[in-house]
């Protein structure tokens, strides 16, 4: 995408503004409000903050302290009938009739026409000059009295020295107003992160093709539960097509995605689902988790990378990562029953009196085959009966934490863990479900509670868990779910002739990574997989 112009974003952003239904809510509230006026000089205290701890879009506009006055007319010239106007802004009075339409806001007396304004912020007066010319004019006016700048400035810059003199803290008002402006611009989204407009996979360009690419503009961390691809930027511009109306589907395959990888006899393989349910945008990572030798030690090496998902400092414990759930919980402390369960009674040193898991070492279990899903009985062999089968009821009543569906009750997050049949030479592996609902918009209450764990970001859920994986996967129940590992993936575990190699017994522990293609200089998948039915 060709870079942007000061005066290319100005012209966009008027032209959208003149038909954001958004900016006629602002105003439509304001006229049913009176709140103190407040004369200062300082920054609005009302604005959201354009930086990590809120932003201005999604979430309710605050109503207390509201800015300096900044539009006043110089002379008592109203619009006429012909010029546009901001239709509806008075709210009727109760039993009054639909069809009887106030006076339009430029149809106001001076004097109301400046109380009224007088309660937006900076941000948002810079917003509504960018709706009309009289708008503007008046904006203009306003700053050439107040020697913001000369009056022979064009409009573009004339947005930008107010904004610049009105912005205390250096961001907060612009971040405000680019947010405001961002919500009505398909093609572009503002980072809150280098402060700027651009477009949205510039975050997955290379940077031998995006050289001025900020290296602050990553939205999360390496060890973050969000996904990768999943960035607010990315969200957000769906999220704006959907509500505007425009095709969106295509750019949720550029969400949607699958890494394999191989190494040291484990698989793990990561795929991402993004769906909408009403309203709500709900994102699904499964991982799945197998190991080549079905053995004592390979169960307990799972163990392990569910309680030490990072790689620790031992080369021979430097096993493929496995996401953590959310930022509140780890796969390790919750199913720590269930891993104790499987591995303890599989120890060579059972005679001791320590049975704790994690004490256990690489010595204390063999190398040779012992595959679990076969011995009747056993915990794992039952679940993969049961998922074979069309029964409803799970005839299994220990151990609970297999197959159920649990949820965190800080953040919107469901998770399971499970097992399903794969594809030779695997077998078998373990099933790491994760169902994230991040609300309607970025910024909602929803979202914070899926970033960096900060005091008021938590999100009390009325329902303890299940609700959002039974929205994700269309269920009447969580206790109905079955993990469904999609035809394609299972396709990619084989990697295209290894598996058949390997359960021959060759080139069984050769590395391999398998993903999707994606174009350095784009940022887009070349290959993505297709939608499926549930996904519209």
């Amino acid at each position: 995408m060709s870079p942007f112009n000061g005066k290319q974003i100005f012209n966009n952003a008027r032209s959208k503004l003149k038909h954001s239904q958004r900016l006629k809510g602002i105003v439509r509230a304001l006229s049913i409000r009176r709140l103190k006026q407040y004369r200062g000089t300082g920054a609005d205290s009302g604005d959201a903050l354009d930086n990590d701890d809120q932003s201005s879009i999604g979430n309710p506009v605050s109503l207390a302290g509201p800015s300096t006055t900044m539009i006043n007319s110089s002379t008592d010239t109203t619009a006429s009938a012909s010029e546009a106007k901001l239709k509806d802004v008075v709210t009727l009075s109760p039993g009054g009739s639909t069809k009887d339409k106030a006076m339009g806001l430029l149809d106001l007396p001076q004097e109301l026409f400046d109380s009224i304004t007088s309660y937006l912020g900076h941000a948002h007066i810079a917003v509504l000059a960018l709706v009309n010319k009289e708008l503007m004019a008046r904006f203009m006016n306003s700053c050439a009295k107040l020697e913001i700048i000369e009056p022979s400035e064009p409009q573009y810059r004339v947005l930008n020295a107010f904004i610049k003199k009105a912005d205390s803290s250096k961001t907060k008002v612009r971040g405000t107003f680019l947010s405001l402006v961002d919500y009505d611009l398909e093609d572009v989204v503002y980072c809150y992160k280098c402060k700027k407009l651009h477009d949205p996979f510039v975050s997955f360009r290379d940077r031998a093709y995006a050289p001025h690419k900020a290296t602050r503009c990553t939205d999360w961390s390496m060890e973050h539960h969000m996904p990768s691809r999943a960035t607010r930027k990315m969200l957000r511009s769906i999220t704006k097509r959907r509500i505007h109306g425009a095709e969106y589907r295509h750019l949720l395959q550029q969400v949607n995605n699958t890494t394999t990888t191989y190494q040291k006899g484990i698989m793990v393989q990561v795929s991402l689902r993004m769906r909408y349910r009403d309203d709500d945008l709900i994102l699904r990572r499964q991982q799945v988790v197998s190991s080549i030798d079905k053995s004592a030690l390979a169960l307990w090496l799972f163990g392990q990378q569910l309680q030490h998902p990072a790689p620790s400092g031992t080369a021979a414990l430097q096993l493929p990562k496995v996401y953590l759930m959310c930022n509140h919980q780890s796969w390790g402390a919750v199913f720590s029953p269930l891993i104790q369960q499987l591995v303890d009674t599989l120890c060579k040193e059972s005679d001791t009196d320590d049975d704790d898991a994690s004490q256990h070492t690489p010595v204390c279990f063999d190398s040779e085959a012992i595959d679990v899903s076969k011995q009747e009985g056993h915990m794992i062999h039952e679940r993969l009966k049961w998922l074979s089968s069309e029964d409803k009821p799970n005839p299994m009543d220990m151990p609970a934490l297999l197959g159920d569906v649990l949820g965190c009750n800080k953040c919107t997050t469901d998770f399971s863990l499970d097992v399903a049949p794969l594809p030779e030479p695997f077998g078998w592996g373990f099933v790491l479900t994760t169902w994230l609902d991040l609300g309607r918009l970025d910024f909602c209450t929803k979202w914070d509670s899926h970033r960096d764990a900060r005091p008021g970001r938590e999100y009390k859920r009325q329902h303890g868990h299940g609700d959002i994986c039974e929205k994700f996967e269309g269920l009447a129940s969580r206790r109905d779910h079955r993990p469904r590992i999609a035809a394609l993936d299972l396709e990619r575990m084989r990697n295209y002739g290894w598996g058949e190699r390997a359960a021959a017994g060759r080139d069984r522990y050769v590395a391999w990574t398998s993903a999707h293609s994606c174009n350095p200089a784009t940022g887009w998948i070349e290959d993505p997989d297709p939608l499926e039915e549930e996904d519209y």
